[in-house]
């Protein structure tokens, strides 16, 4: 203990005689443990932290495949459930639930709600038991049933003041009275972002109807039962349905399984893990730029080191004594890291919004910080055994014999290059990966959405069912809306739709007036929005034939529908779609075919268009609704006071929430290439910038210790230009070999390998013109 308390004490004292050296070691440790450390918080939040439900492991979601129209994944029946309760062998337990948005009142300002509406098996399927009161029941889950209600933790606690006597008070719940009956533990929560749990009671009209799908399905595998099994089981399940349902025939239908984990995660698990691999490359260029640093400076000691060993110390000794000066200097990096971790973490949440999965989890917790120290201290080993293997090397007689004449072994200078051609390499694999993560990411931003997002404000409402069951009432409510918010100044367009863009999209059975069905050919199931006028034109949606929606009409009007060029295409590629009659499930009720619009990417810029059919509003007036307005002029996100003092003016208990310009919309559905992108570019200018330090740092060493070399040649006649030649063929090496890389996009490399000779041409120059400058006499003199 008292060796190691000397060797601490002689490194501190050390590297406070060279505050230089140590200020650029710990920023550059610092920067690259920091990244590491913010990084691996969120890939431990995200993907390794199993989420707080009893054996994750044996949950999987169940949905549909139909391949004869490319849906993969698509959600499930009210009948479909059923069958997968009762027809599976792998299951111990099956649930059901969907979403749906639900209006507070009652306790001053109306306020919104993200409601899971969910069987009850859910919460034992989740493995999960309130930790105040009970589950809803069966009979509750069930026409005329009791409205009961379980809060999440975060819900009890922020309106009720974790009230252990909550049980029995009542909610209005879209002007109903709902009962709590059960409180859920501290950060159980499935799906993400739920604030209450609520029994889901089927619509009359869904229970026998196969091809309206809006249900999620969650199931729990037996004890022992496999993925695959369950897999082959449900394939099995599938078979036994064709058989007697003609409507799965001849259209690709299966069932997929899929575990939790991956339906949670596996959208962002590539790129977590892609990134996580990155900043660790900047960590070894920062590790590799120390070391080169290191090397420089025991080459500088080699004198003092000589003496040592003359003087009885060992090689392990001295070897002991270096190791604790490169962990001081891991262990200062990885301090300051984790403030910069911290910083980075919160921005890193930040810049993703909502498009990043288990984000609660997320956190610089106690995991978080154990590998930060680990990481600091397995740094601090691996760039500082080298060096401190190479200064134990010392030769007492050669160095006294040299003097300080700069000479240097032919090993350390190969160590030197070395590791600055590792950084280079390094530094190249993360431009290219920025490269083409920045041209994957402009790619998807010049996709046509099909839409103009820019001056367009969208907001969501959800109407309280109890003042709003009748459909007139709906009707006369959104009639009034639009045409106050039309009257607004400043407003071109207003427009009301059941889900707004990018935000998903509903699916529904697709029945034609006078088109045969044709076996294998018609589409089970068909994209289903409402719009009312001014919806589509209000988006900027290119009108191809035909018109848009005319003006709200009274309930039990004949419908219209506007369909895509994708929908008329499939059905009608003669051209004559306009004037065909359509029915949507379960509603059995034709609508006529008025206009034909652009595809609009619902499903997200990277997925294509499907064919979709926009309904006029009074076929089935929304309780849930997507507001979209259009601007002339400005920031839309200004008119956002007067819009919502005309909602207060039609009905005070609707809140408006969600409120976001369409542009931020698009941007969030697209955060994960960007930030993707964004980091990229981080870590690999980064990389970069670490790299030049350590080529300028090598050629820098170099030409101090040939100073007396330089002011030779300088004093037999050699032109500065002469000197620059010769210190620059480093960077023409290094050019050279990063030009015969292959890669697939050519272009990216060629635009890296230019940048990189660049920033090594000027990483070179800067010694070297210094080189240049040296005086004959003062550096002879120097000697």
């Amino acid at each position: 203990m008292e060796t190691l308390v000397q060797d601490l004490r002689y490194a501190l004292r050390t590297l406070g005689k060279s505050p230089g050296f140590t200020l650029v070691a710990v920023l550059a440790l610092a920067l690259g443990i920091g990244a590491n450390s913010a990084v691996f918080s969120v890939v431990n939040g995200v993907l390794l932290t199993p989420p707080p439900l009893a054996e994750p492991e044996r949950l999987v979601t169940v949905s549909n495949d139909i391949q004869a129209v490319g849906l993969e994944g698509i959600s499930i029946s009210t009948p479909e459930y059923q069958d997968f309760r009762t027809l599976p062998r792998v299951f111990s337990s099956v649930a059901a639930y969907n979403w749906r948005d639900m209006t507070l009142t009652g306790g001053g300002a109306a306020q919104r709600f993200a409601v899971v509406q969910g069987t009850a098996t859910l919460l034992p399927t989740l493995g999960v038991t309130p930790m105040l009161g009970r589950n809803f029941t069966e009979a509750e889950a069930s026409l005329g049933g009791e409205k009961v209600v379980v809060l999440t933790h975060k819900v009890w606690r922020a309106h009720f003041a974790e009230d252990p006597g909550v049980l029995g008070k009542t909610m209005q719940l879209d002007g109903k009275p709902y009962t709590v009956v059960g409180v859920l533990p501290r950060g159980v929560v499935h799906p993400e972002r739920a604030d209450l749990y609520v029994p889901f009671v089927p619509l009359p009209e869904h229970v026998s109807e196969r091809t309206t799908r809006y249900l999620f399905c969650l199931a729990r595998m037996k004890p022992g039962v496999t993925l695959e099994q369950a897999r082959a089981d449900m394939a099995r399940v599938a078979l036994d349905m064709q058989a007697v349902e003609s409507r799965y025939q001849g259209i690709g239908w299966s069932i997929r399984v899929t575990s939790l984990e991956d339906k949670l995660v596996g959208d962002v698990r590539g790129t977590l893990w892609l990134l996580l691999g990155a900043v660790g490359c900047v960590l070894l260029v920062a590790c590799s730029s120390v070391a080169n640093l290191l090397l420089a400076r025991a080459a500088a000691r080699e004198r003092e080191v000589s003496i040592r060993a003359a003087l009885g110390a060992s090689r392990g000794r001295l070897v002991t004594q270096f190791l604790t000066e490169s962990l001081v200097l891991s262990l200062a990096g990885g301090a300051l890291g984790l403030l910069l971790a911290m910083w980075g973490t919160d921005a890193l949440l930040a810049f993703m919004g909502d498009g990043l999965p288990r984000m609660a989890h997320v956190k610089l917790d106690v995991t978080s910080v154990c590998f930060t120290m680990g990481v600091s201290v397995l740094t601090g080993l691996v760039f500082g055994l080298v060096p401190a293997l190479q200064a134990s090397r010392a030769d007492l007689n050669a160095t006294m014999r040299e003097g300080s004449r700069g000479s240097e072994s032919g090993r350390s200078g190969r160590l030197r290059s070395g590791l600055v051609v590792a950084q280079v390499a390094f530094a190249l694999v993360l431009l290219v990966g920025a490269g083409l993560f920045v041209k994957s990411l402009l790619a998807l931003r010049g996709v046509d959405a099909g839409f103009k997002p820019e001056g367009v404000l969208t907001g969501r409402l959800a109407l309280p069912e109890a003042r709003f069951a009748e459909p007139a009432r709906k009707l006369a409510f959104q009639r009034e809306l639009l045409e106050r918010l039309e009257a607004l100044p400043g407003v071109e367009s207003v427009g009301l739709t059941n889900m707004l863009p990018l935000g998903g999209i509903s699916t529904s059975g697709l029945e034609f007036e006078s088109r045969p069905e044709v076996q294998g050919e018609l589409l089970p199931a068909v994209d289903f929005r409402l719009a009312s006028p001014g919806y589509l034109s209000t988006l900027g949606v290119k009108l191809l034939q035909g018109r848009l929606h005319q003006g709200i009409g009274e309930v039990g009007a004949v419908p219209e529908v506007v369909i895509n060029k994708r929908f008329a295409d499939v059905y009608w590629p003669q051209g004559n779609a306009l004037g065909q009659r359509l029915s949507i499930e379960p509603r059995k009720q034709w609508a006529t075919v008025v206009g034909i619009v652009d595809d609009l990417r619902e499903w997200g810029l990277s997925s294509p268009a499907r064919p979709a059919a926009y309904w006029s509003l009074p076929t089935s007036p929304a309780s849930y609704l997507g507001l979209v307005v259009r601007v002339k002029a400005g920031e839309p996100e200004a008119l956002r006071a007067s819009i919502e003092a005309e909602l207060r003016a039609v009905d005070a208990d609707v809140p408006l929430f969600g409120v976001a310009p369409l542009a931020r919309l698009v941007d969030e559905s697209i955060s994960s290439s960007s930030l993707s992108a964004l980091l990229m570019g981080l870590f690999a200018g980064t990389a970069l910038l670490l790299a030049a330090l350590g080529i300028a740092g090598v050629v820098g060493y170099s030409v101090a210790r040939r100073t007396r070399e330089m002011g030779i040649r300088m004093a037999l006649g050699a032109a500065s230009s002469d000197v620059l030649v010769m210190s620059l063929g480093l960077a023409h090496l290094l050019g050279s070999m990063l030009y015969g890389v292959t890669a697939y996009d050519p272009w990216t490399f060629t635009a890296v390998a230019a940048l990189l000779g660049g920033v090594t041409l000027l990483a070179t120059w800067l010694p070297a013109r210094r080189a240049s400058r040296v005086d004959p006499i003062v550096s002879l003199r120097s000697e």
